[in-house]
């Protein structure tokens, strides 16, 4: 997710007030919606849930709230001394995000093939992470395609684990990803007025779609 403000470094594109009011609505309602949505869904979980369930969903919430809280922190601020490392904590906080929505419905899954996905979910989740902290402003096309490759890992493993999970929870993650991907075009299209703005729109539009898939899945 890209920044806003007229002190950030000279690589990071500048907004305009207008463009920066816009996207500050638009983290400010995430991030509320986010921590309320996420704090019910966790606090919700029947008490005769499995400890899987329970750990599944928390770690999701945390992951979903932290890329909120991140990309707000990052975007929001117009301090220069700041913007760098919160940049790189936005971009590794996205990588969490993606792990986090897949553990809770893997670890609901039976099998070696859930067990298997869960490593690689979280293996490549962590190269990512380490490659956006290690490595900031380089390799940018391997971390999209990172991005797009941990987003999209379910879709290989569709026909083993279909049965397993409700139809409307696969649809509804099904469309998030591709809203996030859709999203893509937005955040790379620099010369679009509001770019930044609609990329943080459909960023929400996805996560609620994850969200409802988690509440679809799991509340009784």
């Amino acid at each position: 997710m890209k920044a806003a403000g007229s002190t950030v470094p000279r690589s990071t594109p500048h907004y305009s007030s207008g463009e920066y009011r816009a996207d500050a609505i638009v983290h400010f309602v995430g991030v509320a919606a986010g921590l309320s949505a996420g704090a019910w869904l966790v606090v919700s979980t029947p008490g005769t849930a499995a400890a899987s369930t329970a750990l599944g969903l928390a770690t999701y919430a945390l992951a979903m709230t932290g890329m909120l809280a991140s990309s707000a922190a990052y975007n929001l601020t117009r301090r220069r001394h700041r913007k760098e490392w919160l940049r790189q904590l936005d971009h590794a906080c996205i990588f969490l995000a993606i792990a986090g929505t897949y553990t809770p419905l893997l670890l609901r899954l039976s099998g070696t093939r859930a067990n298997e996905a869960l490593a690689l979910v979280w293996t490549i989740a962590a190269a990512g992470i380490l490659l956006k902290l290690s490595a900031p402003r380089r390799y940018e096309r391997l971390g999209l395609a990172l991005y797009i490759s941990l987003g999209w890992i379910g879709l290989p493993l569709a026909p083993a684990l279909s049965g397993q999970l409700r139809p409307e929870t696969a649809s509804l993650i099904g469309v998030g990803a591709l809203i996030y991907t859709a999203g893509i075009g937005a955040y790379l299209w620099e010369r679009l007025r509001y770019h930044n703005v609609i990329w943080h729109l459909m960023v929400l539009a996805a996560a609620g779609c994850h969200y409802m898939a988690m509440w679809v899945e799991f509340r009784p």
